[in-house]
């Protein structure tokens, strides 16, 4: 029974059976292997572990080439998510090539990486931080029947790090357009900063504008020179010497107010409050020099119908000293 079974099997019509094996897997090799295919794709470079006072210099690879095989049903797939990593753990100031790194289990099952790059070049370079007084961007004009008075920003100024070769040559620092078509009144209204690439607002990336607005009807100006800047705030201990004794202030408001006014109705100040002498130590706190320290002015009278509209110079740089009773105080102690 066995011998006929197995004489069945291989003996009788052998050819024909050989043939069709052979069919067979030559059919089975074609489906595993004839219609395999290569596709290339464009990939996004992700630079991991960069170390913090290092910035990537422009012109850095932003994708590379990598060539997928695979069987052409398996390569009709998305790469949205699929990414390379370039590790800079341990980079350092200048150019150098770095390992790159591609993890295959991003591809689809039957997919397999053929080539990608080994090494890319990446040129990195120093940081730097600097302080940038803040310049508000305006695009439109306010009501035929308003001018603007005066446009603040708070704060006034931010500290911006990037780059050495972009802080170095970055001249402003601007907020996003704040558009002013048709405005009748004051306001207020917190607008982005215009950043650079790779450039850091390291408090915040809002400020707030504020743009105040002056009827122009029944409005005059008057200028008023040689007003002596008062100190608020001294410390007892301390004498202040300015950089400048007097500002210029440009007033406006209504006319009637304004033509009342003397010089003596005007009063500018700089506010030296946060100076002071600490009798322990017998320093001054927190250096015996202050620069751009801002001028305000204000009047005594008619506050409310007349605005100042600028003080010049604005800003002044004071050299404070003991006086020398303390002085003398504190080597008594001593």
């Amino acid at each position: 029974m066995i011998r006929r079974a197995l004489r069945y099997i291989f003996i009788e019509d052998f050819w024909a059976k050989l043939f069709c094996l052979i069919i067979g897997g030559g059919l089975w090799f074609y489906v595993q292997f004839a219609r395999v295919s290569e596709n290339t794709f464009n990939i996004p470079l992700e630079y991991v572990k960069k170390p913090s006072n290092l910035y990537i210099k422009a012109g850095a690879p932003r994708f590379i080439k990598i060539v997928v095989r695979g069987r052409d049903e398996f390569l009709k797939f998305s790469t949205t998510g699929i990414k390379a990593e370039v590790n800079l753990h341990k980079a350092k100031s200048g150019e150098a090539s770095y390992p790159v790194v591609f993890d295959t289990r991003q591809l689809p099952e039957r997919v397999e990486i053929f080539s990608k790059p080994k090494t890319i070049s990446v040129e990195l370079e120093r940081g730097r931080s600097r302080k940038f007084t803040i310049k508000p961007i305006l695009t439109g004009s306010p009501d035929a029947a308003y001018k603007i008075l005066r446009v603040t920003t708070i704060p006034t100024q931010l500290e911006l790090s990037g780059p050495e070769t972009v802080m170095t040559t970055l001249q402003n620092l601007e907020t996003e357009p704040l558009d002013l078509d048709g405005t009748k009144t004051t306001f207020s209204k917190r607008v982005p900063l215009r950043l650079p690439e790779d450039v850091w607002a390291n408090e915040t990336r809002f400020v707030t504008v504020k743009v105040e607005l002056l009827a122009k009807t029944v409005m005059e100006e008057e200028k008023f020179e040689d007003i002596p800047i008062r100190l608020q705030n001294l410390d007892g201990a301390l004498d202040a010497l300015l950089s400048e004794k007097t500002v210029t202030v440009l007033l406006q408001g209504e006319g009637a107010a304004i033509r009342r006014l003397t010089p003596n109705d005007v009063y500018a100040f700089v506010d030296l409050q946060a100076t002071r002498w600490n009798k322990q130590t017998g320093e001054i706190i927190p250096q015996p020099t202050a620069s751009d320290l801002i001028v305000k002015a204000r009047l005594l009278t008619h506050g409310k119908k007349i605005q100042v509209v600028s003080v010049t110079p604005d800003k002044v740089s004071v050299r404070f000293s003991i006086k020398d009773g303390y002085q003398k105080k504190q080597e008594g102690n001593n």
